[in-house]
């Protein structure tokens, strides 16, 4: 009997710790249940972006643009982008095996591979002439509207023509005559910067150059005749054939060069206004950001600039030169 007695009691102590231990693996059940839609229900805010990147060949110039912008968008509160970075003789199979939701092409080449194509996502195109973006707009969508409409959108590498003709100002509060050089490409913008040029108070001495033209024998009576010469960028042929003769004529007459690329000022002009490419990639990242919302394209002038001086010409010419900040705060205050 004391032995029946004592297997109940044990049997009982056995189901009532099972009973308990049921309860327990229960509740845990339950809450674990219960806790999984609070989690998967919680919404993620972040907006997950595939940004295509076509450039124009592995050179350091592209490939610093495209490594500048993707550490600026590092750490946006609001986005979380994925990116791919191939030259533009790739771009057909990066864009199917990616599938990108935008294409943000780094120089002029990419940028026609990309528009030939005509691809459905939006596009950028940074690193290229407002000249060389009309061409291709032309060429490949018939007009700039309809490019825009077609979500195509570029930054332009010029800096505004207006920048230049104050820099020039401030550099030479008492010149009076502003020598201005186009090409095929620009000389269509002649009217308006001839205008820049007479609303700054100088007059200006305008001149075209084409392909086939003698450069030297066009440009020495221009510059000879101005207190200042500013090239505008035009196409890259026309660029490289009038540089060395602008930088030469203005050496022998004593004319300062107000240019727009560092290559330029280190070549002998006195004062360079230009796109760098961390402004380059401070603006497409930006655009990334905010502009690929919009629903058309569009043409966007340089928002940042960076400006150099060359000392040695400064000293040639008898200039006296104001520390950088001066210029920057001025050229800035508008």
């Amino acid at each position: 009997m004391l032995c029946l007695a004592v297997s109940k009691m044990l049997y009982a102590a056995i189901l009532s710790k099972f009973q308990c231990l049921i309860k327990t693996q229960t509740l845990v059940i339950v809450v674990c249940f219960l806790a999984i839609p609070i989690v998967s229900a919680t919404p993620n805010d972040t907006k997950q972006s595939r940004v295509l990147f076509v450039i124009s060949k592995q050179a350091a110039v592209y490939t610093d643009i495209t490594k500048l912008v993707q550490r600026n968008l590092h750490g946006q509160a609001k986005a979380a982008y994925e990116f791919v970075t191939d030259v533009e003789k790739n771009f057909a199979s990066s864009n199917l095996s990616f599938k990108p939701d935008f294409i943000v092409t780094v120089g002029a080449i990419a940028s026609e591979t990309v528009m030939k194509s005509k691809p459905a996502q939006p596009v950028l195109s940074v690193l290229i002439t407002d000249s060389a973006f009309n061409l291709l707009t032309k060429k490949y969508y018939g007009s700039n509207a309809q490019a825009y409409v077609a979500r195509v959108s570029a930054i332009c590498l010029d800096q505004p023509f207006q920048r230049s003709i104050k820099l020039a100002k401030l550099i030479l509060p008492e010149a009076k005559i502003a020598g201005v050089m186009t090409g095929p490409s620009s000389k269509q913008r002649q009217y308006d910067l001839s205008q820049s040029v007479t609303d700054a108070s100088l007059v200006p001495n305008m001149v075209n150059i084409e392909l086939e033209d003698n450069p030297i024998h066009i440009l020495e009576p221009i510059i000879k005749n101005s207190d200042v010469f500013i090239p505008v960028p035009d196409s890259r042929l026309v660029n490289i054939a009038t540089a060395k003769w602008i930088l030469e004529l203005s050496y022998r007459h004593k004319v300062p060069v107000i240019a727009y690329s560092k290559t330029y000022l280190d070549a002998g002009a006195l004062a360079a206004i230009y796109s760098s490419v961390e402004n380059i990639a401070q603006q497409t990242a930006e655009f990334i950001v905010n502009g690929f919302n919009g629903d058309a394209g569009g043409s966007h002038a340089a928002a940042y600039f960076s400006i150099g001086f060359n000392s040695s010409v400064a000293s040639n010419l008898n200039i006296v030169l104001q520390n950088e900040q001066f210029y920057r705060a001025a050229l800035e205050a508008d």
